[in-house]
């Protein structure tokens, strides 16, 4: 879309004033009826109370005077509705437009009625991170709310290009009686808006409960710069994109105070682009992307929503932003009906102080990326959290301070955390497993200074620790009934034991250098046995401890290098150096 420079083809012809007093013209509809293509109308200020139809390319509406407020309001159908034809274009400069709503028609009232029972579904349940819902929400945001020539609205945009600058679209006197969904703006079918320095603001009033939404995009194109949407009551900007709607960018704008959702985007393939927003006091998701949507959402502050962002089987891009103390997760991705969910978290500068996960990843086929994040800390509880069947990787990372877990799989999801710094977190600095918790490797990385384990594993399958460097946490790892693999790490400076496996787990241990632990290096609980080889253990309190007598643990201080305080039972080779 071309910006201000590009806005007419044609020349400015005309000159008409429009003045409610001393005309000329004393009506805007007047003034247009009267002009040419490409005329531009000078309002000066008042009340105008009619509805305006722009049907004629290249008009110009502005203020005649520096000083004083253009204010338009209408009661019905839409204060200004424009109707070009597609590569006809308008603009509209420094008004005031609002809409007080009206209940005149009984079947028009049911009707609107009928649909704001509908539009209380359209958003979801946000409460918890559930797989599965009832129904399509993306489809339900689709058709539940069309865009038609006579509704309630205060800028209908049916087809041509807007120019708006400096404008106000005001929604804060819409009537008591009236029930119905009324949005600031709404822009039909292949037509396409620029806003620039607008405020589209809703109500302010909590014993107010108009249904208003900021703007509503239905497959056109649109580009908000240096705006402000607020205080609305049915979500700040919804857009249903496809993917030949090439422009639509949200930039440099604040969505606030906005209840259900921020920005909803919906559309498979197609590419918003949501940069340098602040994104905050939303009573739902601060963003919502629907199916299969490839959304770019960078550079902005996003925070105190209920949730951060929301994904739901798309494939957004997540970079560069600031997503910070929202009431629940910062960024929640989940999966509908088993569609794959492959969101990138990628160079947050921080997500951190959000009241539950600071990621939150649930669902079958979730495969998102999450990577060279800054800084993941100070949530309430995981940094990362992944549950039902959800497969994650996670990588480069620094994730520290967390009041849970650094890292939590819950049972029957997995990761590759790979290269990541993992430090600090109140529980576990890695935790996984339950039922099906099977192939995770966690590899590479930096985990210190836990207040409980490094790595805590219970009633998990296979998986696979691999050259991590685990020191200066309470535990190093401890293994309850589960069977990993860990080699290859250095565990080293954990205030109580290097390796604890305890119940009836059978690690394979090799090639580890346990070493300088406060407790024990190695200690064996309970039934748990294994393939224990080729490890270095040395310079620990107490350097191996056996609790109980097993036969496939006789060759296990000729299997390792073990020097120090060594204590199995007796009736086993027993070398005390």
């Amino acid at each position: 879309m071309n910006h201000q420079d590009n806005t007419f083809k044609g020349v400015l012809k005309q000159q008409l004033i429009v003045d409610s007093e001393s005309g000329p013209y004393k009506t805007i509809q007047e003034a247009i009826d009267k002009a040419e293509a490409n005329t531009v109308i000078k309002i000066a200020p008042g009340l105008y109370s009619s509805n305006i139809i722009i049907n004629k390319p290249g008009l110009r509406l502005e203020p005649k005077e520096k000083v004083g407020d253009i204010i338009i309001v209408v009661s019905s159908k839409s204060t200004i509705f424009v109707d070009l034809k597609k590569d006809e274009r308008c603009t509209l400069i420094g008004l005031k437009m609002s809409h007080s709503g009206t209940s005149e028609e009984v079947e028009e009232l049911e009707k609107l009625i009928e649909e704001q029972e509908i539009a209380k579904n359209l958003f979801g349940n946000h409460e918890d991170g559930a797989a599965g819902l009832e129904s399509n929400p993306d489809e339900d945001f689709v058709s539940k709310v069309p865009i038609e020539p006579n509704m309630n609205c205060v800028l209908l945009l049916n087809g041509g290009k807007l120019f708006m600058e400096d404008c106000l679209i005001a929604l804060n006197f819409i009537v008591k009686s009236f029930k119905g969904i009324l949005p600031g703006i709404a822009i039909n079918n292949g037509a396409e808006a620029l806003f620039i320095r607008c405020e589209i603001k809703g109500t302010s009033s909590k014993n107010q409960d108009a249904k208003t939404i900021g703007i509503l995009l239905k497959l056109g194109d649109l580009i908000i710069k240096d705006s402000k949407i607020h205080n609305h009551t049915y979500g700040g900007i919804l857009i249903q994109q496809a993917p030949t709607n090439k422009n639509v960018r949200i930039m440099n704008s604040k969505i606030i105070q906005n209840k259900k959702v921020g920005i909803h985007v919906v559309g498979a393939d197609a590419v918003p682009q949501i940069e340098q927003c602040r994104i905050e006091n939303n009573e739902g998701p601060g963003i919502k992307v629907g199916i299969g949507n490839k959304a770019k959402i960078f550079g902005n502050e996003i925070k105190t929503n209920v949730i951060g962002i929301e994904v739901l089987s798309a494939d957004p891009q997540i970079f560069n932003n600031k997503i910070d103390k929202n009431f629940t997760d910062g960024v929640l991705t989940k999966v509908f009906e088993q569609l794959r969910c492959d969101g990138k978290i990628k160079s947050n500068q921080t997500i951190s102080g959000n009241k539950e996960n600071g990621i939150h990843c649930t669902g079958q086929n979730n495969f998102t990326r999450i990577e060279s994040n800054t800084f993941i800390g100070y949530n309430k509880k995981a940094g990362i959290k992944a549950d039902t069947e959800s497969r994650i990787s996670i990588f480069k990372n620094k994730i520290s301070k967390n009041l849970g877990q650094g890292v939590l799989l819950v049972e029957t999801s997995s990761a590759v955390i790979e290269k990541n710094e993992i430090t600090d977190n109140i529980k576990a600095n890695v935790a996984l497993g339950g039922a099906n918790s099977v192939d995770t490797f966690i590899v590479e990385n930096k985990i210190l200074g836990g207040r409980c384990e490094g790595i805590f594993l219970i009633e998990c399958g296979r998986c696979w620790i691999f050259r991590n460097n685990i020191a200066e946490n309470n535990d190093g790892i401890v293994c309850i009934t589960a069977v990993p693999v860990i080699r290859s790490n250095n565990i080293q400076k954990n205030k109580s034991n290097g390796i604890m496996i305890l119940k009836d787990s059978r690690p394979e241990i090799l090639e580890n250098n346990i070493n300088d632990n406060d407790g024990i290096g190695l200690f064996i609980r309970d039934k748990s046995h294994g393939k224990i080889v080729n490890n270095v253990i040395k310079s620990n309190e107490i350097e191996l401890v056996v609790e109980r007598r097993n036969p496939s643990l006789e060759s296990i201080v000729q299997e390792n290098k073990v020097n120090g305080d060594i204590r199995i039972p007796q009736n086993y080779d027993c070398i005390i150096q």
